[in-house]
C-alpha cells in the first residue's frame, strides 16, 4: 500500500521522476531510490517514514532530487540521509520543539539552532557548540579554522573565556575539535626564563629574530610551530615560550651569544664635528643617570647602580672629542643622541641701522644800557644770555684789564660817552645772533653669530670717569689722589638669535648708543647721553623691522626785560633780551636678520659686503671699466686681502737668492780656514 501511495505521489508531482521504496519484513527499514524528484514530495515521503513534522520555508524549491540506495535503512538512517540531501541542495533542518523547520542554510544560523555539548549528537545536523581551549590563545586558532567553516556557518572567538563558538554541521564540528586538540598542546605553552649576564635583553631579542625567522617578539603574533621570545629589560632576562625542542635549541644559542665584552668593545672615542665636547658630555651624563634611575623595583635599583657605574663619559677639549665607556645597549643610545646633537648649526647675520636726524634753530636779540659816575652812582640794564654783558665791561673798566673781554658770535654794536677824565658817562650795547644746525647720523653695525649663541659688538671710546678724590696731609707731606673708572662710550649691540622655524628668528637683543655731551658749566664731571633699547622680537629671514625710536621736539622762548619799560608797545623791545630756540630730534632703530644655513650663502654674503667697501675706492668710466679713485686701493677680491699688498717681483727674488747663496759660500770658506788652522 505504501509503495502504491509513494508511486502515485511522485507521478503526480514530478512526471519524470521514478521512486522505489521497499519496506522490510518487520516494517522498520526502507530502501530509497529516487531520480529527479521534487523536494516537496521527498520531504513528504521522509515525514511518512520517520514520523517527524516538517515546516517548509517557501524558498525551499528543487526538482532534481536524486537518491540512490541499495541498502535497507532504518528511520534514523533515513533521517540522516534526508539531512545530507538538504545540505547538498543548500537547505538545513532546524529543530523547534516537535517541529523541524526546513530553511535555506544561509539563514539557518539566525534560527534557534540547538546547543549541543561535547560528545552529543551525530550526523549532518546543523548545531551550535562552544569549545573551550585550554592552552593556546583562541585568537591564534581563528585564522586556522575559518577556512574549514562554510559561508553559512559561524565561527567566533571569546577572548575573555578563551573559547570558540561554532555553528556548523555536527560532523564538521567534530573534525575541527580534533584539529583544535592537536594544536592546543600544553607543551607549546611552556616557558623558559634565561638570565643574561653580559648581553642586553633588548639587543638579544633583535639578534634572535634575525637569526631565526620563526621567532616572534612580544609585539608580534607567533606563527604555528614558532617560538616566542620576550625581553624583560627590567631584570635583563629572556622569556622563551614554545615546544621543548625549540626552547632547548634557543637556550643553547642564547648562552653561546651571552659572552663578556672584549677590552675595547665597550670603549668608543667620538670626534665631534660641530658640538662642544664639554657641554655634550654633561648632557650625556645626565641622560645616563636618568635612564638608570628610571628603573623601578628592588632588583631595578641594583641594576641601576650597576649600569650607572659602568657608564663613563669624559670630554677631551683639546681634540673636541668624547671618550665613552658603556654597555652595548647604552652605547648605542648615546651614539644616537650624539648623532642628533652634533649637527651644523645655522649662522645668523644681524644688521642694525641707527638713524638719527637732528635740527636746531636759535635766535637771540638783546639791548643793554649803563650810565652814571663814581660820585653820583652807576645804573645799568644787564642781560647775560645774549653773549657779552655790560657787567663784564664795567669790571674790565674798573680793573683796567680788558683781557677778559671777548665778543661772542653774531652782531655786537655799542655806543657811549666818556667825561674829561676818561670815565664812562653812559653806554648802550646791542647784540643779535641766529644759528641753525642740521645733523644726519647713520650707524649700521652688523654682527655674525651661531644659532643660540650670544654675540656683541662695541664701537666707541673708553672714557675715564672720576669716582672719588682725597687729600691726605701728614708730617708736612701732601698726598692727593683721584680714583677713576673707565667705561665704554659709543655704540654697543648685543644679540642672541634663535631660529624658531624654517624662516623665522627670535632675537633677544640689547642696543645702546651713548656719547659724551659737550661741556656745560653746571656739570661737575663728564656728562654722557644714552639711548638704550632692550627687547625680544620675532622676524622673518631677510625682513627689515623697526625696533623702536624717539621723536623729540623741544621749543624754548626766553624773554628777559626791564619791568614796565619792557612792556611799552613798540619801544619795549629796547629794554628786552629775547632768545628763541627749537630743537628737533628723530631717532629710529632698524634690524634685519639673515639666516646663513650653508657655507655657500656665507661666502656670497662676505663677497657682497667686501664689494660694498671696495666700491668706495673705484669708479666706472665711460667704457664700463673700473678706475681707481685712491692711490693704493684695496684688492678687488676678498680672497686677496690676506695676500701681500704688493707682489714680489722676479728681480727681487733673484737678488734675494743670490744674497743667500753668497752668505752660504762665505760661511763655508770660514769653516775651511778654521779646520786648517786647527791642523
Amino acid at each position: 500500500m505504501l509503495k502504491i501511495l509513494l508511486a502515485a505521489c511522485l507521478s503526480v508531482t514530478v512526471l519524470s521522476a521514478q521512486a522505489q521504496v521497499k519496506a522490510s519484513d518487520d516494517g522498520k527499514s526502507w530502501t530509497v531510490n529516487i531520480r529527479n524528484a521534487d523536494i516537496q514530495a521527498f520531504i513528504s515521503q521522509i515525514a511518512d517514514m520517520t514520523g517527524k513534522n516538517f515546516v517548509v520555508d517557501p524558498r525551499v524549491r528543487a526538482r532534481d532530487v536524486t537518491v540512490v540506495s541499495t541498502k535497507a535503512l532504518s528511520a534514523e538512517e533515513v533521517y540522516e540521509l534526508f539531512l545530507s540531501v538538504l545540505q547538498v541542495h543548500g537547505y538545513a533542518a532546524v529543530p523547534a520543539g516537535d517541529i523541524i523547520k526546513i530553511v535555506p542554510n544561509t539563514t539557518a544560523k539566525q534560527s534557534n539552532l540547538p546547543l549541543v555539548e561535547k560528545g552529543q549528537g551525530t550526523g549532518e545536523e546543523l548545531v551550535t557548540r562552544v569549545i573551550a581551549v585550554e592552552n593556546s590563545p583562541v585568537e591564534e586558532l581563528v585564522p586556522v579554522l575559518r577556512p574549514l567553516v562554510p559561508q553559512y556557518g559561524h565561527l567566533a572567538a571569546v577572548g575573555s573565556a578563551n573559547a570558540l563558538i561554532i555553528s556548523d554541521h555536527l560532523d564538521n564540528i567534530r573534525r575541527m575539535e580534533a584539529i583544535i586538540a592537536n594544536l592546543d598542546n600544553a607543551e607549546s605553552e611552556d616557558v623558559m626564563v634565561i638570565k643574561l649576564e653580559h648581553a642586553f635583553a633588548g639587543d638579544m631579542v633583535k639578534m634572535l629574530e634575525s637569526l631565526t625567522p620563526q621567532t616572534a617578539s612580544r609585539r608580534s603574533k607567533a606563527k604555528e610551530g614558532a617560538v616566542t621570545v620576550v625581553a624583560d629589560e627590567r631584570t635583563n632576562r629572556l622569556i622563551i615560550k614554545g615546544d621543548r625542542i625549540t626552547r632547548e635549541r634557543m637556550a643553547r644559542m642564547v648562552r653561546s651569544l651571552d659572552t663578556p665584552d672584549s677590552a675595547s668593545s665597550g670603549v668608543n672615542v667620538v670626534r665631534l664635528t660641530h658640538g662642544d665636547a664639554k657641554t655634550l658630555a654633561d648632557i650625556l651624563k645626565n641622560y645616563a643617570d636618568g635612564a638608570s634611575a628610571s628603573k623601578p623595583g628592588g632588583e631595578a635599583k641594583t641594576a641601576a647602580s650597576s649600569s650607572s657605574s659602568k657608564v663613563s663619559i669624559q670630554a677631551d677639549e683639546s681634540l673636541n672629542a668624547l671618550v665613552i665607556r658603556a654597555e652595548p645597549g647604552m652605547m648605542k643610545e648615546l651614539q644616537s643622541i650624539i648623532s642628533q646633537l652634533d649637527v651644523r648649526r645655522a649662522q645668523i647675520l644681524i644688521e642694525a641701522a641707527i638713524v638719527e636726524v637732528t635740527g636746531e634753530n636759535a635766535k637771540s636779540l638783546g639791548f643793554q644800557y649803563v650810565g652814571g659816575s663814581d660820585e653820583s652812582g652807576v645804573g645799568a640794564v644787564n642781560f647775560n644770555n645774549a653773549g657779552l654783558s655790560v657787567n663784564s665791561i664795567l669790571q674790565a673798566l674798573a680793573t683796567d684789564d680788558p683781557s677778559g673781554l671777548s665778543l661772542g658770535d653774531g652782531l655786537a654794536f655799542g655806543v657811549g660817552e666818556t667825561d674829561a677824565d676818561g670815565d664812562l658817562k653812559w653806554g648802550a650795547l646791542m647784540q643779535a645772533l641766529a644759528s641753525s644746525t642740521d645733523v644726519n647720523l647713520l650707524s649700521t653695525p652688523s654682527i655674525l653669530t651661531l644659532d643660540n649663541e650670544e654675540a656683541s659688538i662695541i664701537v666707541g671710546e673708553n672714557v675715564p670717569f672720576v669716582t672719588g678724590q682725597s687729600t691726605s696731609t701728614g708730617s708736612g707731606v701732601s698726598n692727593p689722589f683721584t680714583t677713576i673708572q673707565r667705561e665704554d662710550v659709543g655704540l654697543t649691540l648685543k644679540v642672541t638669535p634663535h631660529v624658531a622655524g624654517l624662516s623665522t628668528i627670535r632675537l633677544e637683543l640689547e642696543q645702546e648708543n651713548s656719547a659724551v655731551k659737550e661741556s656745560s658749566g653746571e656739570a661737575v664731571d663728564i656728562v654722557t647721553t644714552t639711548r638704550k633699547l632692550q627687547s625680544t622680537v620675532l622676524a622673518d629671514d631677510g625682513e627689515t623691522i623697526a625696533l623702536g625710536g624717539l621723536i623729540k621736539d623741544d621749543i624754548r622762548k626766553v624773554v628777559r626785560k626791564v619791568p614796565l619799560l619792557g612792556d611799552i608797545p613798540l619801544l619795549g623791545f629796547l629794554f628786552r633780551s629775547t632768545s628763541n630756540s627749537r630743537q628737533k630730534s628723530n631717532l629710529m632703530v632698524f634690524l634685519r636678520p639673515t639666516i646663513l644655513a650653508d657655507n655657500d650663502r656665507l661666502v656670497q654674503m662676505s663677497r657682497e659686503k667686501y664689494m660694498g667697501i671696495t666700491a668706495l675706492q673705484f669708479e666706472v668710466n665711460g667704457d664700463g671699466e673700473l678706475e681707481q679713485v685712491v692711490k693704493h686701493p684695496l684688492p678687488t677680491q676678498v680672497e686677496k686681502v690676506f695676500e701681500g699688498r704688493m707682489p714680489v717681483s722676479q728681480e727681487f727674488r733673484d737678488a734675494y737668492d743670490a744674497d743667500q747663496n753668497g752668505d752660504d759660500a762665505e760661511q763655508a770658506e770660514e769653516a775651511v780656514e778654521e779646520a786648517e788652522s786647527e791642523e
